[in-house]
Formats: C-alpha cells, structure tokens, sequence
C-alpha cells in the first residue's frame, strides 16, 4: 500500500468517526481518489484546476483577496490547511477552498456558487499565456 493510500484510508476512519463533517470532507476525498490512478504530474493538476492563486480564488468566492489569506490563516489554525506557501505565492487546493467554503462561508448554496463561478472562470485561465519579454 502507497503512502498516498494510507493516508487516504486514514481519512476515511475520521469520517466515519464525525459524520457531521462528511459532506464537506467526502467532496475532498473524491478528489484524492481521482488523483490516485494519475502520474502526480504537478503541471498537469495546475491545468485541470486544481490549485488556484489567491486572486483566482478571491474570484471564485466573490470576495477580496484578504479574506482568502484570512481564511487560509483560519483554515490553518483549525488544522484543516487549505493552501501551502511557495516561494512566496499561495497555492490554494480547490478542493479544500471549496470544502471549507462550504463548511465556513455559506453551506452549499456558496459552495455550488463557487464551483459555477470556477467552471465559467477555467476556460479563460487555462488558456495559453504569453511570455512576458524583458
């Protein structure tokens, strides 16, 4: 057994042991399930949408910037991350902002908003981007 798979194993033992928190952390083991069978290629996830900016997800939800960052703070203090800092950017797994969205910031009315807002906003952020020349 894949490390991966043991850690997906061990989230389904603390689902079954809160069933208050199951809709929300279902929706983010779905997610690691469709990732199981893939090659982890980190290009590749970026291009399917599964991590956005900060900006992108303040687009999503409908709200400013700061409160994203105020919400991956929150997220992070409750022991429930929703994003990772690298080389001083935020990389927010659209899962998890739309798990805790759901959970924290509307229940799933917001949560359905969001992800319809992200289905309208992907097409036009996936697209080929131009090289800034210096």
């Amino acid at each position: 057994m894949t490390e991966e798979q043991k850690a997906l194993a061990a989230e389904l033992d603390c689902l079954s042991a809160d069933a208050a928190r199951l809709s929300v952390d279902a929706a983010r083991l779905a997610d690691c399930v469709r990732r199981l069978g893939r090659s982890g290629d980190p290009i590749d996830d970026l291009r399917e949408g599964l991590f956005l900016t900060v900006e992108q997800a303040a687009t999503v939800c409908t709200v400013a910037d700061q409160a994203i960052y105020n919400w991956i703070d929150v997220a992070a203090r409750m022991r429930r991350p929703i994003a990772e800092k690298r080389a001083r950017v935020w990389i927010i797994d659209t899962a998890r902002l739309l798990a805790y969205v759901e959970k924290h910031r509307g229940r799933l009315p917001a949560r359905v908003k969001a992800e319809n807002r992200l289905k309208e906003f992907w097409p036009i952020w996936s697209g080929p981007q131009e090289l800034r020349r210096m």
